[in-house]
C-alpha cells in the first residue's frame, strides 16, 4: 500500500507550478503536448480522490515511449534545442504521475527549475524573464510546502516565505551576474530551428520592399552617445546591390577580386583600401550602439562610413558591415560613422566595370536613350544627376505602396508608362539611367528614418522604415548618396512612410494597421514605455557580454585576472552573508508574545494587582474567570463570557483568532476592568 507523503495543501501548488513552467513550451510546441499535460493532470486528480489507481510501470513506460515517438515525429529528432526542450517538458509532466513520496516531489521541483529556465533559450525579453522568476517563485513555494505537515498550515504562507527567500537570493544573483566570467554555456546556444527570416533579402526586385514596409515589426534600435543626426541624414545602409539582370538587383563583387581584398576582417591582414581609409582625415562622426533583432542574415546596418568600435563585425569595401555569423539572436555592436570618409575610397577599374554594367539591349531601351542624351547635353556627372532628379519631379510620378505590375520591362514600363512605384522602383530606374549615362552607380537597401523614444535617447527602426536609394561615383567626392524617392515624395525622408502616404486613398487600407499601431494616447504611451524597458533590458542585461564585463571589471578592480575576480566574488558573497546575519540578529529580540498571549497576560496581571494575591502563571482562562467570580461576584458572567470567547478562538477550528476576534476580546476585557474596580 502506498503512503502519500506529499501534504495535500501542496498538491494544488504543484499542479499550478507544472502548468506554469510548461506553458511557454505548450504555446510554442505541438498540440499533443498540451493534451499530454491535461491527461496527466486528470489522471492525477482522479487518483488523488481515490477514483482510480495511479498508472503502473507498464502504463508509464508506454506513455514515455509514446512521448519519445511523438517528439521524433514532430521535430525529426530528439536532440537539439527545440526537440530537447519539448522532450524535457513532456517528461517533466509525466514525472508528476510518480509523485508519491517526498523525494519524488523534490525531483519534480528540481526538474521544474531546469524546465522554466529553458524558456529563456527562445525568448530573452524582460517579460519572459519576469515570467521565469514567477515560475521559480512557485517552485520555491512548493519546496516550502512539502516540508510542512497538513496541520495548521495556510497555503498562502508558502508563497510569502518563497517570496522572502527569492528576495534574499536576488543580491547574490546580481553579484554572480556581474562577476562570474562569461563563458559559452547553454546560455549562448544558437537557436535556429528554420523559422522564417525577417527583414530584407539579399536581392531587390519590384514589390519586395513595399511588401516589407507593411510590417511594424522592430528591425533594430540605435542609442547615440551624442546628438542624433537630423531625419534627412538617417540612412541605415545594409546592402549594396551592383548586378542587375534586367529585373532583379543582386550583390556582387568585382570580377577577379578575392574576398580577402574585399573584406577587412578582425584578425586577418588588412587590405590596402582599409589601411588608406583608416589613415585618412575622418572629421567629426556619430558614435552609436545598434541593437539588432534576429534576421538569420550576416549583414548589419549603419550610416556611412562605419568604423567598428565594439562587436564582431567586418567592414566591406562597399562601406557596409558584415557579421562573423548570421544574426540568430539579439546582437549589439557599437560603431562610429564618419560621412567624409567616403571621399577617401578609390574606384578600381574592375570595380568601375561592375558599377557600369547593364543587361542586354532589350531592357530599358528608352531609358538608355534618355540618359545618353542627358550625358551629351551636360558638362558634368553632377548635371546628369540633377537632370534625372528634375525628370522625376516634373513628370507625374506617384509614390505608392501598391504599384502596378511591370511584367515585361520594369525600367521602361515604370519610367514612361505607369509612373507609380515605391522606393525600389525609383532607386532601380535611377541607377539604371546613371549607368547608361556612363556614371558608376549602385543600389543601396537598408532603412531610412526611425522613431525617437520620448523616454530615452534611442531610435526605434521598424520594418516599415525599409528603403532603397542610389549611390553614384563622382570624381573628387567618392560615393555620393542620391535618393530619387525624395524628388517625388520629400515627406518620406523627413517624416517617414506614414506621412508620405497619408493622403493616398489607394494606400489607406494598407496603412490602416500601421496607423492604429502608431496611435498616440494611452496606447502610444504604453508602447513607448514598453519599448524603453525592452531597450534598457537589451542594453544592460543581454548586452552585458564578455567585452563589456571586462571593461567594467577593469574599472572596478584596476586590472582583470582570475585571482582578482575570485577575491571579488569571495568578498561580495561574504559581505552579503554578513548583512544577512546582521539583519537576522536585529530581528532576534527574544521571545515575543502573540496577540492572544498578550490579551490573556494583561487580564492576568490586572487581576493579580487588584486582588493583592499572586496568580499562578500556568492558570487557564477558565480558572482565571473562576478567580474573578470568587473575588468580584458581579463580574462573574462577563468573566465567563471572556473565557469562553478566548478558548473558542484558541481551540475551535471554525473560529479564527484574527484581528476582529482579538478586538472583541479586548472590548470584553475593558468591560471587565470597570467591574473589577
Amino acid at each position: 500500500m502506498r503512503v502519500y507523503q506529499v501534504p495535500t495543501h501542496t498538491r494544488l501548488w504543484l499542479v499550478i507550478t507544472i502548468i506554469a513552467c510548461s506553458l511557454p513550451q505548450l504555446i510554442r510546441g505541438p498540440a499533443w503536448q498540451a493534451g499530454l499535460v491535461i491527461l496527466v493532470m486528470v489522471i492525477r486528480a482522479l487518483a488523488d480522490r481515490q477514483r482510480i489507481r495511479l498508472p503502473g510501470k507498464m502504463v508509464r513506460g508506454v506513455l514515455m515511449a509514446s512521448v519519445v515517438g511523438l517528439t521524433w515525429f514532430s521535430f525529426g529528432r530528439i536532440y537539439g534545442p527545440d526537440a530537447g526542450v519539448a522532450l524535457l517538458v513532456s517528461l517533466f509532466s509525466l514525472k508528476y504521475l510518480e509523485v508519491v513520496r517526498q523525494r519524488d516531489a523534490y525531483v519534480v521541483i528540481v526538474l521544474g527549475y531546469f524546465v522554466c529556465a529553458t524558456a529563456l533559450l527562445f525568448e530573452r525579453g524582460p517579460g519572459m524573464f519576469g515570467y521565469v522568476l514567477l515560475c521559480m517563485l512557485l517552485l520555491t513555494a512548493c519546496l516550502v510546502g512539502i516540508n510542512h505537515s497538513d496541520t495548521g498550515v495556510r497555503p498562502l504562507a508558502h508563497l510569502r516565505r518563497a517570496g522572502a527567500l527569492t528576495l534574499q537570493a536576488l543580491p547574490v544573483m546580481l553579484v554572480l551576474f556581474v562577476l562570474v566570467p562569461r563563458v559559452a554555456p547553454l546560455w549562448n546556444m544558437r537557436i535556429d530551428s528554420g523559422q522564417a527570416r525577417t527583414g530584407m533579402s539579399d536581392s531587390m526586385a519590384p514589390g519586395e520592399i513595399s511588401e516589407l514596409s507593411q510590417s511594424s515589426d522592430p528591425a533594430f534600435r540605435i542609442a547615440f552617445d551624442g546628438p542624433m543626426p537630423v531625419p534627412g541624414e538617417r540612412y541605415w545602409r545594409g546592402l549594396t546591390l551592383s548586378h542587375f539582370d534586367g529585373r532583379t538587383w543582386q550583390q556582387a563583387i568585382p570580377r577577379g577580386m578575392e574576398k580577402k581584398d574585399y573584406l577587412a576582417e578582425r584578425g586577418s591582414p588588412a587590405p590596402g583600401w582599409y589601411k588608406a581609409l583608416m589613415s585618412a582625415e575622418r572629421g567629426s562622426g556619430y558614435r552609436y550602439q545598434v541593437i539588432m533583432e534576429p534576421t538569420q542574415r550576416s549583414w548589419l546596418f549603419a550610416m556611412k562610413v562605419p568604423v567598428i568600435e565594439q562587436g564582431d563585425a567586418a567592414l566591406a569595401r562597399d562601406m557596409r558591415l558584415v557579421a562573423q555569423k548570421p544574426v540568430s539572436e539579439t546582437f549589439a555592436y557599437t560603431v562610429t560613422s564618419y560621412p567624409v570618409l567616403s571621399g577617401a575610397m578609390r574606384l578600381d577599374s574592375i570595380e568601375r566595370e561592375l558599377m557600369l554594367s547593364l543587361p542586354d539591349q532589350d531592357v530599358g531601351r528608352r531609358a538608355r536613350g534618355l540618359a545618353q542624351q542627358w550625358r551629351l547635353d551636360s558638362s558634368s556627372a553632377e548635371e546628369v544627376v540633377d537632370r534625372a532628379l528634375r525628370y522625376f519631379r516634373e513628370h507625374p510620378f506617384y509614390y505608392t505602396l501598391s504599384p502596378p505590375p511591370l511584367p515585361v520591362d520594369p525600367v521602361d514600363e515604370f519610367l514612361f508608362m505607369t509612373r507609380r512605384g515605391f522606393c525600389e522602383h525609383y532607386a532601380s530606374s535611377f541607377t539604371f539611367m546613371m549607368r547608361a549615362a556612363g556614371i558608376p552607380a549602385r543600389v543601396v537597401v537598408g532603412y531610412q528614418g526611425g522613431e525617437p523614444n520620448a523616454l530615452g535617447s534611442h531610435l526605434m527602426v521598424r520594418q516599415y522604415d525599409a528603403h532603397a536609394w542610389s549611390e553614384v561615383w563622382l570624381e573628387g567626392r567618392g560615393w555620393v548618396r542620391v535618393d530619387p524617392t525624395a524628388a517625388v515624395a520629400p515627406d518620406r525622408v523627413e517624416n517617414g512612410l506614414r506621412a508620405a502616404l497619408s493622403d493616398s486613398a489607394d494606400d489607406e487600407p494598407l496603412l490602416s494597421g500601421l496607423q492604429s499601431f502608431a496611435n498616440s494616447g494611452l496606447l502610444g504611451r504604453l508602447r513607448q514605455w514598453g519599448d524603453y524597458v525592452d531597450f534598457q533590458w537589451q542594453t544592460w542585461v543581454l548586452g552585458y557580454n564578455s567585452q563589456s564585463q571586462m571593461s567594467l571589471l577593469r574599472q572596478l578592480l584596476g586590472s582583470v585576472s582570475p585571482l582578482r575576480i575570485a577575491l571579488a566574488l569571495l568578498a561580495g558573497i561574504t559581505l552579503l552573508l554578513g548583512l544577512y546575519t546582521l539583519f537576522l540578529l536585529s530581528r532576534d529580540r527574544g521571545y515575543r508574545q502573540s496577540p492572544m498571549e498578550r490579551e490573556f497576560w494583561r487580564l492576568h496581571q490586572r487581576v493579580a494587582s487588584l486582588s493583592g494575591v499572586p496568580l499562578d502563571t500556568g492558570i487557564t482562562p477558565a480558572q482565571l474567570a473562576e478567580r474573578i467570580a470568587e473575588r468580584w461576584p458581579r463580574a462573574a458572567e462577563p468573566a465567563r463570557q471572556w473565557a469562553l470567547q478566548y478558548q473558542q478562538a484558541l481551540y475551535n477550528p471554525a473560529v479564527l483568532a484574527d484581528n476582529p476576534r482579538i478586538r472583541h476580546l479586548r472590548r470584553l476585557r475593558n468591560r471587565l476592568y470597570k467591574l473589577l474596580d
